[in-house]
């Protein structure tokens, strides 16, 4: 088996150019600065000397309906050609996952190249990305219902205050999305140096933003968050503002709302779901522990879990409800639902629920029980707007 070294600072240059040319990445002085702050925040592994295969951590926070856990975001997972398939990044990830688990990260989330290779490890797809396309002719006519609303638009770096308090106030970023670092937004800035960024402001308060790109025939939406409805018709209207530019508007967005009702003519729309961020459990424990349950009462109930690569989440547990108080720990006894670690990740995500699982045949257990359990999980699926 391959020997798995943690990376440090002084590797940093070997993986930056493992990264470049695994994932044929044009360099350039703003993707530098971006590289270098991603590796500073981040813990590495690699096999080889020199370097052969490399793993990158970044600490993040996420913020799952008010309850903040630590989640390694894993990226630029790589390997040169002639070493690839020679198991460096199974061992690699076998060692990752027991220092995640050392540093209180309880959650790992990643993009996948194929899920299928990252499903082996216990990540399930957690999260959807959408994109609405709407020919710019069909962009609808925007009502103003607020003189006080103004947009400006603003650099992106002199941005950062105002969308850090709009987005912190967002409920969409508090369903399994990042708690964004300062590091973090910084990081947008030099990785996405083409974004440019619009701000709307009650006087001197900001109450939304919208990140977008201009590509020769395409006004992309990257993100926006509004306040308050007179703040969406003010940014809505700012968008509209360009139609004569652009032959078309893309937006893309983790929010899975349709949009169509919204249009005089829906048929103009054009909508797709797209497979987006998987999402690993690396901390069973402490994830159930302090998970966000919809009820406030459940009979004990004996969940069984598998998990091939972190024997700490397999077994059986115990999950009781008394009045609000979680109670989450190994126990014994004839299990009354059995799932594996990836089916656990689609139900407390909101992917499928419970009772559908079982209907599909993907998991075991008490109908019963599974319809109860099945009801103290969130229910809408989580929503992600950051990428690594």
């Amino acid at each position: 088996m391959a020997s798995v070294a943690r990376l440090t600072a002084s590797d940093e240059a070997a993986y930056y150019a493992l990264a470049r040319y695994a994932f044929n990445l044009p360099q350039s002085a703003s993707r530098d600065r971006a590289f270098a702050s991603l590796y500073a925040h981040s813990s590495a592994w690699g096999v080889g000397e020199p370097l052969e295969s490399g793993v990158l951590g970044t600490h993040f926070e996420v913020d799952f309906a008010g309850t903040t856990y630590q989640m390694s975001g894993l990226g630029y997972v790589a390997s040169y050609p002639e070493t690839a398939g020679n198991g460096g990044i199974s061992a690699i990830m076998k060692e990752a996952f027991k220092d995640m688990r050392a540093a209180g990260e309880t959650l790992s989330y990643l993009a996948p190249f194929s899920s299928t290779f990252y499903r082996r490890f216990g990540y399930e797809g957690a999260f959807d990305q959408v994109e609405h396309i709407l020919p710019a002719a069909a962009f609808p006519k925007v009502p103003q219902r607020s003189a006080e609303i103004t947009v400006h638009r603003v650099p992106f770096r002199a941005a950062i205050t105002a969308m850090q308090e709009v987005y912190a106030r967002s409920l969409d970023a508090t369903r399994g999305g990042l708690r964004r670092a300062d590091w973090w937004w910084q990081n947008l800035a030099d990785h996405y140096p083409a974004r440019e960024v619009a701000v709307a402001t009650l006087g001197d308060r900001p109450t939304g933003y919208v990140i977008y790109q201009r590509d020769p025939d395409t006004f992309r939406i990257v993100e926006q968050f509004h306040d308050d409805l007179d703040t969406l018709l003010a940014l809505a209207r700012f968008i509209g503002g360009h139609r004569t530019a652009y032959r078309r508007f893309v937006y893309t967005t983790g929010n899975p709302e349709s949009l169509h009702d919204l249009l005089p003519d829906p048929s103009q729309l054009q909508t797709s779901v797209h497979a987006y961020m998987m999402a690993r459990i690396v901390d069973v424990a402490d994830f159930m522990q302090r998970y966000p349950y919809q009820v406030t009462d459940l009979a004990p109930t004996l969940i069984a879990i598998t998990d091939d690569y972190i024997p700490e989440n397999a077994g059986v547990w115990s999950l009781a409800l008394d009045d609000g108080q979680t109670t989450f720990e190994k126990a014994a006894g004839t299990p009354q639902i059995s799932l594996s670690i990836q089916q656990l990740v689609k139900a407390t995500f909101g992917v499928r629920p419970l009772q559908d699982a079982y209907n599909l045949g993907l998991i075991d257990g008490d109908p019963f029980t599974i319809t109860s359990v099945g009801a103290a999980f969130i229910s809408r699926q989580a929503q992600l707007y950051d990428y690594f």
